[in-house]
């Protein structure tokens, strides 16, 4: 029987979790369960859905499979690692060592093997969840309040005037990184688009506003409205000082 388990409401609530699982009943049931005990969770089926969900929406917890019908849950690990500051559970049937060690390797927080326990899986979001939200108020209180936005290109994150710290995917860096470089000048979409690595643009081209969605979506998360704006056929500029270290 499916129960609810008793935590702190508050601490549920901003708990948001993507899970990643390609067994359609499995999924269905491990969802159901979470929100049953007060996660937001979206579920899918593999990697083309994982992509999907993540340009529209934000979350805190990625519970990840393994075996995937397109793609490799430690491809989708080491791709979160390196532009998010999502965690990241891994649930797979897979339980050799080499797997484990590289699952870890590939920016697992959390290792958890088939069949899992419902009531784990959900104290292991919830304490993991608790934990980077420390962590993030940490980070942010060590960062000095200025009257600048910065591109910082080693941490690749982007810092608030207030001195919160977005993390930063490859191509959300170089968009900012481009557009500092005007100095609030209108920079167009032909040239982000180039500057970002993409190889060839149209006009019906969306990469871009993907990327500036995705963007705009992490800097409203840390309370924080993104001063780019768009140009009618023109381009986008930054409205404020923005400056890269």
């Amino acid at each position: 029987m499916i129960q609810k388990l008793s935590a702190n409401s508050n601490v549920q609530a901003r708990v948001r979790v993507i899970l990643v699982e390609d067994d359609f009943d499995l999924r269905q049931g491990l969802t159901d369960f979470l929100r049953l005990n007060s996660l937001a969770v979206t579920s899918v089926g593999n990697g083309a859905e994982f992509n999907r969900a993540l340009g529209t929406e934000t979350f805190d917890i990625a519970v990840i499979d393994l075996n995937l019908p397109d793609t490799s849950g430690f491809e989708i690990a080491r791709f979160l690692t390196r532009t998010t500051n999502i965690g990241i559970i891994i649930l797979t049937a897979r339980t050799l060592r080499d797997d484990k060690v590289r699952g870890y390797a590939e920016g697992a927080n959390l290792y958890l093997t088939k069949p899992v326990d419902g009531e784990e899986l959900v104290f292991a979001i919830r304490n993991l969840a608790a934990r980077l939200k420390q962590a993030g108020e940490i980070s942010k209180a060590s960062v000095q309040p200025t009257t600048s936005w910065i591109v910082d290109r080693v941490a690749q994150s982007l810092i608030s005037p207030p001195g919160a710290a977005v993390k930063l995917s490859g191509r959300e860096a170089k968009f900012l990184v481009r557009l500092a470089e005007e100095k609030g000048r209108t920079v167009s979409r032909a040239e982000l688009f180039r500057a970002m690595g993409y190889q060839e643009w149209t006009a019906q081209t969306r990469g871009l506003d993907a990327v500036l969605r995705r963007l705009r979506v992490k800097v409203r998360d840390a309370g924080m409205d993104l001063p780019v704006h768009a140009v009618h056929a023109a381009g986008f500029h930054f409205a404020g000082e923005i400056i890269v270290k």
